[in-house]
């Protein structure tokens, strides 16, 4: 897999070369031209405002795509995944975090914080008309704590707010996620939502796969 970086001065920050040995920073325009199938391409949110909005969807059409941004915000990132980013970061994110985000979004999979995560979860809950869809069967196999973590997490609740309401540590609500996930047989918070409706991947939002810096 290629990394091209495209930044205004052309420089690789260390921690980006720390993450991706073989990266090479370039152009706007030189990445249009250089990614493929096989290539990520960082896109430092300044630049993208220097070359206007359309650079992360026209890169998008051929290659898969992650915002990084100095100043990240929710807004920000909302937007990047409107013009076809599969990812949103922060540039001076760790290398090990770095890789981490590579193989999420070159497998199908979305990176963004937390926050944006839970916003996305509700959205697709709604849209999905959750509250009447709720499957007995599927919330059979869960223990009643984890029956109100797994809601809770589907209507778009992030891990400290259902800590918060269940009166219990963030520390436990991924235990019980995880032990959520394993029973059945899920990765990811929007396979929860389709586990829990019933609904198909393709009934759901374009992609089932997500990941969230949690």
């Amino acid at each position: 897999m290629k990394h091209l970086f495209v930044a205004q001065d052309k420089t690789l920050m260390p921690r980006w070369q720390a993450a991706f040995a073989e990266a090479k920073c370039v152009s706007p325009e030189q990445a249009e031209r250089l990614a493929d199938a096989d290539t990520l391409v960082w896109v430092l949110k300044e630049e993208q405002e220097t070359d206007g909005p359309s650079l992360v969807r026209r890169i998008a059409k051929q290659s898969t795509v992650v915002v990084l941004s100095m100043m990240p915000d929710n807004t920000a990132a909302i937007d990047a995944l409107q013009q076809g980013a599969r990812g949103y970061a922060h540039a001076l994110s760790p290398a090990d975090s770095l890789k981490q985000i590579a193989m999420v979004v070159m497998n199908q999979g979305i990176w963004v914080p937390p926050d944006v995560m839970a916003q996305v979860m509700g959205s697709t809950w709604r849209l999905l008309n959750g509250d009447q869809q709720v499957q007995p069967d599927v919330l059979a196999v869960l223990t009643q704590r984890e029956r109100e973590v797994a809601l809770a997490v589907a209507k778009g609740a992030s891990n400290k707010v259902v800590a918060r309401e269940l009166d219990i540590t963030e520390r436990t609500v991924k235990a019980h996620l995880t032990a959520i996930f394993s029973k059945l047989d899920i990765h990811d918070r929007l396979q929860l939502i389709i586990k829990l409706t019933g609904k198909g991947v393709a009934s759901a939002t374009k992609d089932s796969t997500s990941y969230s810096s949690t």
